[in-house]
């Protein structure tokens, strides 16, 4: 992908996002790959009254026709509101393509190849393989890890040496003033309201995972309470230990990243009794800290 079918990707992202009912926590698009953290409750949309329903519908759509139902936003206000012989099947319809990663994922795709085809000219499939996806603990360590994870892709590619620097992520689109990955950054932190203290707190976070020699650029010198302190040369931190320069798979490999108490509850709870509990992973600290060294757990197939 180049830049122009990065940001086509990122407005479908978000647009199918709005109509899928989840949150983008944030997401990194590569030439070859990408990465989106999302956050979804399906009861959300199970519980989504009418005006809901065509909120999301409009988010998709806008004042187009969707093809399937052969109806605009404002034809399926009607609809509903009528509420008529076919209003229940549109609801269960539309419903049944919300609150779901393997629906959204394969409309996002779809979306893509349609538009790049067009733009293109091409014809055919886009996408070489399938997505795979990996739950997470939510508002955890867990969750900020993988988050620090996805948003340092470019750094690691080596095409920016700062990851505020790269327009086409979560935290790049953030740096650059974008509200709705601003509201993904401070999810992450645990808060629903983004401020400039999250904004250094989530910057502080990546330096500090990206291993000796990294800074942070001059004035951005606060840290995560609990994060190693490292050194300090000038205004600038120099973080501590391996970092996440390099690949981890477990952050796109594994079925569960969290706690080990959570991940063994989460398996029980679903039936997954044959689960292979993989090692502690190494990389969940920058300073192989004994607290969060355990906080991630990996759980793949026997």
């Amino acid at each position: 992908m180049d830049e122009e079918a990065m940001e086509a990707m990122r407005h479908i992202m978000r647009s199918q996002a709005a109509f899928a009912g989840m949150e983008v926590l944030t997401y990194c698009f590569m030439a070859n790959h990408f990465h989106i953290f999302v956050r979804l409750d399906p009861k959300e949309t199970e519980d989504l009254d009418d005006a809901g329903l065509v909120a999301r519908f409009r988010a998709l759509y806008g004042g187009t026709r969707c093809a399937s139902l052969g109806v605009d936003a404002d034809d399926l206000e009607v609809i509903l509101k009528k509420n008529g012989s076919s209003a229940e099947g549109i609801r269960r319809r539309l419903k049944a393509r919300m609150g779901d990663v393997s629906v959204f994922m394969r409309e996002v795709k779809t979306r893509f190849t349609l538009w790049y085809n067009r733009k293109r000219g091409t014809v055919g499939t886009f996408w070489a393989e399938r997505f795979r996806s990996v739950i997470v603990e939510a508002d955890t360590a867990a969750q900020r890890m993988v988050a620090a994870y996805i948003d340092l892709n470019p750094v690691r590619a080596g095409l920016v040496e700062d990851a505020g620097d790269y327009g086409f992520s979560g935290f790049g689109e953030a740096c650059a003033g974008g509200s709705a990955a601003r509201r993904g950054i401070a999810r992450i932190e645990g808060k629903t309201t983004w401020t400039t203290k999250w904004h250094k707190r989530y910057r502080a976070r990546l330096c500090s995972r990206m291993g000796p020699g990294a800074r942070l650029r001059r004035g951005d010198d606060q840290r995560p309470p609990g994060e190693a302190e490292g050194e300090k040369t000038g205004s600038a931190i120099v973080a501590e230990g391996s970092g996440y320069l390099s690949k981890i798979r477990a952050f796109s490999e594994s079925w569960v990243v969290g706690s080990v108490a959570w991940v063994e509850s989460f398996c029980a709870a679903n039936g997954w009794l044959g689960y292979k509990k993989g090692r502690k992973a190494r990389l969940v600290t920058p300073d192989g800290s004994a607290e969060l060294a355990t906080v991630a757990t990996v759980v793949k197939r026997n």
